[in-house]
């Protein structure tokens, strides 16, 4: 993360009372990145309570020092990002997340919008942009850095409103599996063949999302499919 731009007083003066009692897990797959950032944020009076630079290892710390927040590279360990923020969910942890993203990898994005990342960020952005990301993030808010929204923007995509974050977040994994093939243009029987179910089995799951998204029928699950695709 760039640093040069950084004016931490400047950009979150209210918010530097809480920096002490403001627990942070940095996870970065570089670990002279990794300390560097840890360093810098201790200058600054951050509760630092951690760092890890591998998957298992960040869970672990996770589940034994329960931060409020922790700093996830886009990849830790060749596995995706998205996989540590779902695992510390199933443990019923309500850690923020921030994504860190060197890469405009736009499956791994759309998936951290939909999976409960807090905050996101691009690697060019400055330490400016990650201390107002913990002032947002505090207080119960989203935060997209200009550096991610133009990024979004360069490909096309569009960040995801509160409304259609909430409507996603009723769906099971295989419900949204579903829509993403609807959204596809696959047909009933190729998706109840491609899953390995029965037509009928299918049908309830349509019958299902169609309900839990107030489509009123399920006919029209292909629209509302492909108004969302790029975050399925």
């Amino acid at each position: 993360m760039n640093n040069t731009n950084s004016k931490p007083e400047s950009s979150s003066s209210s918010f530097s009372l809480k920096r002490k009692d403001f627990s942070i897990l940095v996870a970065q797959a570089e670990l002279f990145n990794c300390e560097v950032l840890c360093q810098v944020l201790k200058q600054q009076g951050y509760n630092v309570v951690g760092k890890a630079i591998e998957m298992e290892d960040t869970l672990q710390q996770i589940r034994v020092k329960q931060p409020q927040c922790v700093i996830l590279e886009s990849e830790i360990s060749g596995r995706r990002s998205v996989d540590i923020v779902q695992q510390a969910r199933t443990n019923n942890h309500k850690t923020k997340f921030i994504l860190y993203t060197s890469k405009p990898d736009l499956k791994l994005v759309a998936n951290a919008m939909q999976q409960g990342f807090y905050g996101f960020l691009y690697a060019n952005d400055g330490l400016d942009e990650l201390y107002k990301c913990f002032q947002t993030i505090s207080t119960g808010g989203y935060y997209y850095s200009p550096g991610f929204l133009l990024l979004l923007k360069n490909y096309g995509m569009n960040v995801m409103t509160d409304e259609t974050k909430e409507q996603l977040g009723r769906l099971t994994g295989r419900e949204l599996e579903i829509l993403r093939l609807v959204a596809q243009g696959t047909t009933g029987h190729e998706i109840a063949d491609q899953l390995h179910i029965s037509y009928r089995t299918l049908a309830n799951h349509k019958t299902n999302i169609a309900q839990k998204l107030e489509l009123g029928s399920c006919r029209n699950l292909a629209r509302y499919g492909i108004s969302v695709k790029e975050y399925l």
